[in-house]
């Protein structure tokens, strides 16, 4: 059992670290659009998210898929910037809607192969990878949880207790995230 649940922390870790700005910048323009009450769809979409980049860390680990790492640090910040643009259409602010689990799943594809790197890392030496696989995920979907919970009390300070619209609180997520996140991109620039 120590075995799992230090692969539960590095997981956890991987995504709760400062250094994993991009990360938690994803997570939280992506459930920027939802209103509180709506706790349980940004729990879905974080949801979707893992599952995607949970695929494409176990085909990188694995070696079925190869990417390039330039490209990947690149793609990573581009999926944060479609995203907050996405949160600013009638389309993206449809409570209603599971486009957004849909986005969230694909560009967890992405995100997957910036794991795959670290992941690697963290198993080196290991003889069973899968062993390590469902913990480190399991980690790491309890670290975006985390954020979110984090992003929840925030939004509720914004919005209840400092009185503020939620298309405020959009508007200043999503645009701070399009900012940071284009920024990234010209700083990753690949082409």
């Amino acid at each position: 059992m120590d075995h799992f649940s230090n692969y539960i922390r590095l997981g956890y870790e991987h995504i709760v670290n400062p250094g994993a700005l991009d990360h938690i910048l994803f997570v939280l323009v992506l459930i920027a659009v939802y209103q509180p009450r709506y706790w349980l769809k940004m729990i879905l979409a974080v949801s979707f998210f893992t599952i995607g980049h949970s695929l494409t860390l176990t085909l990188a680990a694995f070696d079925v898929i190869r990417v390039d790492k330039d490209l990947i640090e690149f793609l990573i910040p581009l999926t944060i910037l479609i995203t907050a643009l996405f949160n600013l259409t009638r389309a993206g602010q449809d409570q209603k809607s599971t486009s957004k689990y849909w986005i969230a799943g694909l560009f967890g594809l992405i995100h997957g192969f910036g794991f795959s790197s670290a992941y690697e890392m963290l198993v080196l030496g290991d003889n069973n990878y899968w062993s390590a696989l469902l913990p480190f995920n399991l980690g790491v979907e309890l670290g975006q949880l985390a954020v979110l919970a984090v992003a929840l009390v925030v939004m509720f300070v914004f919005q209840q207790i400092l009185n503020t619209k939620h298309r405020d609180w959009n508007l200043f997520v999503s645009g701070a995230g399009f900012g940071l996140a284009l920024f990234m991109c010209m700083e990753n620039w690949v082409f």
